[in-house]
């Protein structure tokens, strides 16, 4: 978030100012008084327009500095002075904002239009069928500025279209090398890990400034094209879960009593072999 710089003197007003004192000294063929109240006007402005330079950093902000035209340093929160224009610049930048990027959503409502489509390796859980390697992803990004001057400078849009591409690139990258069900169920805390650290060095690659805080997947599903095949695929996988969660029951409920049923058998041999 920008903020406006404080209101400056126009140097070039001040200037034109001090000319038509000079002409009308001239015309009135003034003495010493007159060339006194010249210096004084020359010297008020110069005052004044030197106050100009005095701005305030709020908590929270920094300062990227420029004279004339190029770079020259950050300043960060208090009460500064710096050359006024047209000799210097600044741009005060509020640092710690969280800013997000969604993609596939507007403002929490899901827009599938505007999805990330994202393709990965194929099913490799051996259940009938193969699960579509395809999924429509919507996530969010959120992110802050970690240092101004690449921000500003040394990168092109980097809180647009930079980190949107940027945001696509890594979690393509992540996405592509497993398989895609890991998307659909648990192995998604994982994948934002992943992604947010890939993400963050195409960030740093880039030299666009900005730390990323956050990335999470807010929404994955099967693309339309696929959903029906997907979806044989799904009920697949809960009926492998529901056979396995079955043959455990089965299995915690047979085992003790058969370790009871052969500990009585071996009691009854015993006491048989005593008799």
């Amino acid at each position: 978030m920008y903020r406006p710089e404080e209101p400056e003197v126009n140097f070039e007003q001040i200037l034109e100012r001090v000319k038509n004192v000079f002409k009308r000294f001239r015309l009135s063929g003034g003495g010493g008084i007159g060339a006194i109240a010249v210096v004084v006007v020359i010297v008020g402005a110069f005052v004044v327009w030197l106050a100009t330079g005095f701005y305030t950093v709020q908590p929270g902000e920094e300062a990227a500095l420029r004279r004339l035209g190029a770079f020259n340093d950050i300043q960060g929160p208090g009460l500064h002075w710096f050359w006024p224009t047209p000799i210097g610049s600044r741009d005060v930048v509020q640092v710690d904002e969280v800013r997000r990027l969604e993609i596939g959503v507007r403002g929490g409502t899901p827009v599938l239009l505007e999805s990330l489509m994202i393709t990965g390796d194929a099913d490799e859980s051996g259940l009938p069928g193969e699960a579509p390697n395809i999924v429509d992803v919507q996530l969010l990004v959120q992110f802050d500025i970690k240092d101004l001057e690449s921000f500003l400078y040394k990168s092109i849009d980097p809180a647009g279209a930079t980190i949107v591409d940027a945001t696509e690139t890594a979690l393509r990258q992540v996405v592509g090398s497993r398989p895609i069900d890991d998307v659909l169920t648990d192995g998604k805390e994982d994948i934002q890990a992943e992604t947010k650290l890939a993400l963050q060095g195409l960030m740093d690659a880039y030299s666009t400034g900005i730390n990323i805080r956050e990335v999470k997947l807010l929404n994955v599903f099967a693309p339309e094209q696929v959903k029906d095949a997907f979806d044989d695929v799904v009920r697949a996988q809960e009926d492998k879960a529901r056979i396995i969660n079955l043959a455990d029951a089965y299995k915690e409920d047979i085992l003790p009593r058969s370790r009871g049923q052969a500990a009585a058998l071996e009691q009854g041999a015993e006491a048989f072999k005593q008799e």
